[in-house]
């Protein structure tokens, strides 16, 4: 697609971007109004939170190792599927949607680009406004280790999607696959031996 193609020549192009003043449009508005209410919603939730948030008591005895491990491991695996079912789900809309996509790929790009830890803080002391200490480190050790997955998963899952061959596509609609049926057959199997 040529750039000039939506101006009828060159001087308008250039009349459009040297002016300097580009028109708001209702997505701006939205984007604005999210902005605002999340950061209201963030300051009203943190003037709640408890000044300091005190850990849980750990015992150093060798033999409490196993059950933090297998906390750990709980912790992780519940992360983890979580991180799975929203990479399918999210990479699946946004390459099967291109209005979708064209909102989606670069919300994920820039939640990509945030370092994990940033988010240290909000998902630690929101909870905590609200919840026990205990519920809510847990909370905030799951869903940081949801965001150092996620966003990985789901761009892996959208490339994949978008290149799945169109016969293998067109033969699935053709025999009306389910999407259970689409899903196992043609797209996983096809990303595995990948």
């Amino acid at each position: 697609m040529r750039l000039t193609q939506n101006y009828p020549n060159d001087t308008d192009l250039f009349l459009s971007i040297s002016s300097g003043r580009a028109k708001w449009t209702w997505g701006d508005g939205v984007a604005l109004t999210t902005v605002t209410a999340f950061l209201y919603f963030s300051i009203r939730m943190a003037l709640r939170a408890p000044m300091a948030i005190e850990g849980p008591a750990i015992s150093l005895s060798p033999a409490m190792l196993p059950l933090y491990a297998g906390f750990s491991f709980l912790r992780m695996l519940t992360a983890y599927v979580m991180s799975m079912a929203f990479s399918l789900w999210y990479g699946s809309l946004a390459a099967s949607n291109r209005r979708a996509e064209q909102i989606l790929l670069p919300l994920l790009d820039v939640l990509q680009s945030v370092p994990i830890l940033s988010f240290l803080p909000v998902v630690l002391l929101g909870p905590s406004a609200f919840l026990s200490q205990n519920i809510a480190s847990e909370f905030a050790s799951v869903v940081l280790i949801f965001t150092s997955q996620a966003w990985n998963l789901a761009f892996a899952w959208y490339q994949a999607q978008k290149t799945v061959p169109g016969e293998l596509r067109e033969v699935a609609s053709n025999f009306r696959f389910s999407p259970w049926l689409r899903f196992r057959t043609v797209e996983l199997p096809l990303r595995v031996s990948a």
